[in-house]
């Protein structure tokens, strides 16, 4: 994507062509046509997920009918579930148990810490336990069973010759023992899935249903979504729940492990930026030596290390272009030029962020250019419009929890020897990490 950034700097309409899995794709890179395509999502509605790769590891886990997939009527019932869950407090205290566990493991290391895996496993857990009260004791056991499993069906999501050539996850897929391995992971986990809804509407009927790990006030998602049945706001399917859960965790794992690996790389790399961080953060939970859980209105106060959370995430997006492209409904017009009905449009947020056209020197680490809002909507990361990612929330607290406790417990920096020394490389689809890993010294504050 990087390749074309100078030709939407040079565009007059930040549009261009590209073959891509739907064949010829419109690249939209301008904030203006995006946000009108996001806003007007009924005249253009996303292609149809999944066709022509039924049954294989990225359909079986993510084309069910849940909101990501869905267009029309289904999915605004489901959306009308679905939003009560996200409407309430996140659990900020289970992030903060989620910190700790991950300052014991970091203990154990010694200064050089691998965090992008570190910080997979701590998103796995948030997701397993705040999600439908699964643990999956991810982050104390490198090798527990079902983040094992869960981590090598995410790895094989992302290996790229099988989504662009689906037949070898289908007939052919008898030559790939290790892929043909994968499925049964898969079949196994979403089966302990079923299981687990089930078990769910049991204890919510005979009124028994707790979460340990969430303050009396909140309650797990898929709680959530069965008791919007009860309050007669729609009925979800337990197929159409699990789809549901089954994109939580796509959506909000790797994205935002991704994202906390990001502002710790670029806060190892600006000692400023993380000197002024930890000295909000310290502002805001004191400096006693000892570990600190954040409130939520703790969290509603860190706007610096919010500033540094958007800037990484404008640098270096999860993902950088919609995975879903949408179709023009009807023959219009995206900044002068006619768009024939059926065309296909992919949302690139990579190229409106490191455009020279809607930022000032975009490639520089400048935190401070979100001090003020009026320039947000050049910033797109979790789309925008009534389909931008409902999980946004519930993402951005859980990072300002856990930097907000690493910026008290330790300072870091980048070994000398890193690849990522003088910057982020990456790689990864449809989640784009730190390739290789990323390697950082942290030193012990308390």
């Amino acid at each position: 994507m990087r390749v074309h950034v100078p030709l939407v700097n040079s565009s007059r309409d930040g549009l261009y062509v590209e073959p891509g899995k739907s064949g010829w794709e419109v690249h939209v890179c301008n904030p203006e046509d995006m946000r009108r395509i996001f806003y007007k999502h009924e005249q253009f509605l996303k292609d149809e997920f999944g066709k022509g790769c039924e049954q294989t590891l990225l359909s079986k886990f993510t084309a069910g009918p849940n909101i990501g997939v869905l267009v029309g009527e289904p999915w605004k019932a489901q959306r009308k579930i679905v939003n009560p869950a996200f409407r309430r407090s996140v659990p900020v205290k289970l992030f903060g148990k989620i910190a700790q566990d991950l300052f014991e493991v970091m203990d154990t290391k010694g200064e050089t810490v691998e965090v992008s895996n570190l910080m997979s496993r701590c998103t796995l857990e948030a997701i397993g336990r705040a999600g439908f009260g699964f643990e999956f004791n991810a982050i104390k056991d490198s090798k527990s069973k079902w983040s094992t499993m869960y981590g090598s069906i995410a790895k094989g999501l992302s290996d790229h010759k099988f989504y662009i050539f689906p037949v070898l996850d289908q007939s052919l897929l008898w030559l790939f023992p290790k892929r043909k391995l994968l499925h049964q992971y898969l079949d196994e986990f979403l089966s302990v899935m079923d299981e687990i809804i089930l078990h769910k509407r049991e204890l919510i009927k005979n009124s028994k249903n707790e979460n340990n790990d969430l303050e009396e006030n909140e309650k797990d998602f898929l709680t959530l979504m069965i008791e919007s049945e009860l309050r007669d706001e729609g009925v979800m399917s337990n197929e159409e729940l699990k789809a549901n859960l089954c994109l939580f965790f796509v959506a909000g794992h790797d994205t935002t492990a991704s994202a906390i690996c990001v502002s710790l790389y670029y806060l190892a790399r600006f000692p400023e930026a993380q000197k002024k961080a930890r000295e909000e953060a310290i502002s805001i939970l004191g400096d006693d030596p000892k570990d600190v859980l954040p409130s939520v209105e703790n969290t509603k106060k860190m706007n610096y290390i919010t500033q540094v959370m958007k800037e990484g995430l404008r640098l270096n997006a999860p993902i950088g272009a919609a995975i879903i492209p949408r179709l023009a409904g009807e023959d219009t017009f995206l900044s002068g030029t006619l768009i024939p009905k059926g065309t296909s449009l992919i949302m690139n947020m990579f190229n409106i962020h490191h455009s020279e056209k809607y930022w000032d020197n975009p490639e520089q680490f400048k935190p401070e250019r979100f001090e003020n809002d009026n320039i947000n909507t050049s910033w797109l990361p979790f789309g925008s419009g009534a389909r931008q990612c409902i999980g946004m929330n519930f993402s951005l607290i859980e990072q300002r929890v856990i930097l907000s406790m690493l910026l008290r417990k330790y300072t870091w920096t980048i070994p000398e020897d890193s690849i990522h020394k003088d910057r982020l490389i990456t790689s990864g689809f449809p989640i784009i990490v730190p390739h290789g890993g990323l390697d950082l010294r942290f030193l012990k504050r308390y």
